[in-house]
């Protein structure tokens, strides 16, 4: 969603949705005070016109209008646009200092809301159809017919905006030749593949062989290459469309390449002084909530306020977390290192609470000033967990590459990991985060945490 060719599409849907928000404004301002003084008033206005495209934009964001895997002719996406426009709309009118009058802008808000809200629900409508016209959509053919490359086809036919067509498979294995998956044919692939490219006129070959290829298929491959159609391999648009790296799907030689993420310059240089200022900032801001969580633990039930535990950071350096106590005191006396589920019976009124909007993480600021953590990385485990993990799962020792973080990416995509195959799944997406560290990804999974937060998607 973040890089490479998504976030051209979240581009072009950010634009125009700009374009919308300032034409509705002049069109508002035109109905009520005429051509004229319409635009005199918009003008004199650039502030005003820059706070109510930033407020939309992020209003649309956090509904969810730019995740291009949605259905964008379903009737939640809908809604969520109705909604959005109307968050956005109250937003702007607490935005407005109270000594200021509305009476004279009130109208311009109003109709600006409607026009920008029966805009862009036209706007919205005609993509998801230019997105399914031929013209929009590149025809392309999954060289491979195995796991990996029937794992790319369902990814790629459950992101209808993407902009892909698959229209068969090519595979070596005489086997599966002539066979069908899910309605679309094998076709032989050596010696042949240029073939069906023109045939077919197929515009990108997504390669999904995992194990050694053929010298004749590497050959076919240069000669589609040199007829312009372009090659992409599994993994590289598995990330693409899922935000994931699929570590079932990679090899020693990958995490060689893929994860040597030790020598680039924002983590190197730029994330430790980005985690100081905004961990003192929100550390700040959040002093008054910190005050009220505390008093609510105490009066819920027995214990400590705060709980803290030993958890393994980056290069397997341990520290102790600090968080607010969500469970029993003592909760796992009994039971040992186990894995905490929806309905846990250790965890407290208020902790359950606390865990929903994730104001359970508030005091692990104080570990990112004093550097045991970040903002936003993979989430420190228990050594108990890690040597379990790292026996049954592949690469999941590589999480340790990065500095753990109060959140990050796996958090705000995925719930709490409560079994093996959540954890497997998160792992997926901690590999991307670190293959793929960046501040502008550092920012998204900011803004997702808010999303989390303020809809309470926690666990």
């Amino acid at each position: 969603m973040i890089i490479r060719t998504i976030s051209r599409k979240i581009l072009l849907l950010v634009i125009v949705d700009l374009l919308v928000v300032v034409g509705s404004l002049f069109l508002s301002s035109i109905v009520c005070f005429g051509l004229r003084t319409g635009m005199i008033y918009v003008t004199s206005c650039g502030v005003m016109l820059c706070m109510f495209a930033a407020i939309y934009v992020f209003s649309f964001y956090m509904a969810g209008l730019y995740d291009f895997r949605s259905n964008l002719r379903s009737e939640n996406y809908l809604f969520a646009i109705l909604c959005a426009s109307f968050a956005a709309f109250v937003t702007i009118i607490l935005c407005y200092r109270p000594d200021v009058d509305l009476t004279y802008h009130r109208w311009v808000l109003l109709i600006n809301s409607l026009l920008t809200t029966l805009f862009l629900l036209l706007w919205r409508y005609l993509y998801s159809h230019l997105v399914s016209t031929p013209s929009f959509q590149k025809r392309a053919i999954i060289v491979g017919a195995g796991l990996a490359g029937r794992t790319i086809y369902t990814k790629i036919k459950n992101s209808k905006g993407y902009g892909l067509k698959i229209v068969g498979f090519a595979d070596d294995d005489e086997a599966k030749i002539g066979e069908f998956i899910d309605g679309l044919p094998i076709f032989k692939c050596r010696n042949n593949l240029l073939n069906i490219v023109k045939k077919k006129n197929v515009a990108q070959i997504v390669f999904a062989i995992t194990q050694e290829k053929h010298p004749d298929l590497l050959k076919e491959l240069i000669k589609c290459s040199q007829e312009k159609v372009v090659i992409t391999d599994m993994l590289t648009l598995f990330e693409d469309l899922t935000g994931m790296i699929p570590f079932n799907h990679i090899d020693n030689f990958w995490r060689l390449c893929g994860l040597s993420m030790q020598s680039r310059f924002y983590a190197k240089n730029i994330k430790r002084g980005f985690d100081i200022l905004f961990a003192l900032i929100l550390f700040v801001f959040c002093l008054p909530v910190i005050l009220v969580i505390c008093i609510l633990i105490k009066n819920g039930s027995k214990g400590d306020i705060f709980f803290t535990q030993e958890r393994v950071g980056r290069n397997g350096n341990t520290f102790k977390i600090i968080k607010f106590r969500s469970m029993i005191q003592n909760a796992e006396e009994n039971t040992g290192a186990v894995f905490a589920g929806d309905n846990d019976v250790r965890i407290t009124g208020i902790g359950r609470f606390l865990r929903k909007w994730r104001l359970d993480e508030i005091p692990q600021l104080l570990n990112v000033i004093k550097g045991d953590m970040s903002l936003v990385g993979p989430r420190p485990e228990r050594r108990v967990f890690i040597d379990e993990y790292e026996e049954i799962i592949p690469f999941y020792i590589e999480r340790l590459l990065a500095p753990p973080g109060i959140t990050g990416w796996a958090q705000v995509r995925s719930p709490y990991a409560s079994s093996i195959e959540h954890t497997e799944e998160k792992l997926q997406y901690d590999l991307y985060y670190i293959k793929n560290m960046s501040f502008l990804l550092d920012i998204v999974v900011l803004l997702q945490t808010i999303k989390v937060i303020l809809f309470g998607k926690g666990k």
